[in-house]
């Protein structure tokens, strides 16, 4: 049978050596410690937790019981303060640990050092304003604790949106990397990522979400007038913008539908755009409502434009990237549908790889036609896969919330670009 006197010789080395003792961080809370105590056949014993900064002694954990036959005991601690240790936690700190018998003799615990840390790390993701062109940058700038691991998780926009993907987790660096399942699982154009951080006592920390634009590999373009599929997904895209009030109400109705549209207006008709207008386009975009593609700035390109000019219409309707919070690439819907090989090779110089054009025409600017036979026309001939073009007209506005129930109720369901292309391939 060992003696108290046994026993903390046996510890003595263990104990001598928690003055230069470092531990490793530790979240109690989270990650209760185990605290082993050496018992003694003829005394109970007791674990006291001192502050080692001033030495006193801010915590006593329930006394070990006597024991015939065992050596240690384990003891769980969560970091309470107090008589018991179960109070309120410590404040994050150095703490040395040790058992005292009933006979006042002092002897070693394992741990005999610990280090709390209940601070989360603060991560923040800053990208850059959305340009055009839009270069593919090799990361989203990123502040954090030096010393802790991050990584990307991807979702689609919104409070509920989906996880696209979760990075593993790496050293920090000044730049957040998306994981590369994205482009094995063909994941383009719109999604929110944010980082998440964790440090040594595994606190974790999350950013706030940033939108991102996802740019395919290679380079040239993919005219697409629809894609091949087989899921029951559609497009709904509205062009132009010159009616701001149409605009914010077709937000409001897809809001209230519970699914995603697409926005590709012209920076030229900016003047419309309020306060109000461009905050609901933002807004609507980090929840999920809305996505946008670039329709140029002028509204004048055609089958004759030259790359100069196709670059510069395409820079300059930038101020509508900005008001939707991300970059417009890879989409680009050239005005009247009508290209040539001068806006082709300026939309690859400028990152749009796709050429977005429609296998539903409303022709809602011409007539204009009623708001029924417009819910016909975009109900009537979507199918799995469509992309339906309309514009920011009053009959528009005024059939949308008919064109978004008709779509659902023939098994089609509205959603992004990002989501629609990620479904299939271009067609």
């Amino acid at each position: 049978m060992k003696t108290p006197l046994a026993i903390a010789a046996a510890c003595a080395t263990l104990a001598l050596g928690v003055a230069g003792a470092s531990a490793t961080p530790v979240n109690p809370v989270t990650s209760p410690i185990s605290v082993v105590v050496p018992t003694s056949a003829l005394t109970p014993t007791t674990v006291r937790v001192t502050r080692v900064s001033d030495g006193v002694v801010v915590a006593t954990l329930p006394p070990v019981p006597v024991s015939p036959t065992a050596t240690t005991v384990t003891q769980v601690w969560n970091g309470g303060r107090g008589t018991g240790g179960t109070a309120q936690v410590l404040p994050d700190g150095d703490y040395r640990l040790d058992a005292t018998l009933g006979d006042g003799t002092v002897v070693a615990v394992t741990p005999p050092l610990v280090t709390l840390d209940t601070t989360v790390p603060n991560v923040v993701l800053s990208p850059k304003a959305p340009t055009v062109p839009y270069v593919a940058p090799k990361g989203i700038p990123l502040k954090t604790d030096p010393t802790a691991q991050v990584r990307a998780v991807v979702r689609r926009p919104g409070p509920d949106g989906e996880v696209l993907a979760s990075g593993a987790w790496k050293p920090v660096t000044d730049t957040l990397q998306l994981p590369a399942v994205l482009r094995a699982n063909h994941i383009v154009g719109l999604v929110s990522v944010t980082a998440e951080a964790r440090d040594e006592a595994g606190n974790t920390g999350t950013s706030d979400p940033v939108l991102w634009s996802v740019r395919p590999p290679g380079r040239g373009t993919t005219v697409v007038t629809h894609i091949k599929t087989n899921k029951r997904v559609v497009a709904v895209t509205v062009d132009d913008g010159y009616g701001p009030s149409q605009a914010l109400q077709m937000i409001s109705d897809a809001r209230a539908a519970d699914v995603t549209i697409t926005f590709c207006f012209n920076a030229i008709n900016q003047a419309m755009w309020g306060q109000d207008f461009r905050d609901a386009v933002a807004k609507a975009v980090q929840d999920g409502v809305l996505e946008v593609c670039n329709h140029g700035y002028s509204h004048t390109t055609g089958v004759g434009t030259s790359e100069a000019f196709g670059r510069s219409d395409l820079s300059r309707n930038a101020p509508w990237d900005r008001i939707a919070g991300y970059s417009t690439a890879p989409f680009y819907r050239p005005p009247y549908g009508a290209y040539g090989s001068g806006l082709r090779a300026a939309a690859a110089d400028e990152g749009y790889r796709y050429i977005l054009l429609w296998d539903v025409d409303t022709n809602d600017w011409k007539g204009p036609p009623p708001a029924s036979v417009i819910t016909q026309r975009a109900v009537g001939g979507a199918h799995k896969g469509s992309i339906i073009l309309m514009h920011t007209k009053p009959n528009t506005a005024a059939a949308f919330p008919d064109i978004l129930r008709g779509l659902k109720a023939k098994g089609l369901r509205p959603v992004g670009l990002s989501e629609l292309f990620s479904a299939g391939r271009p067609g």
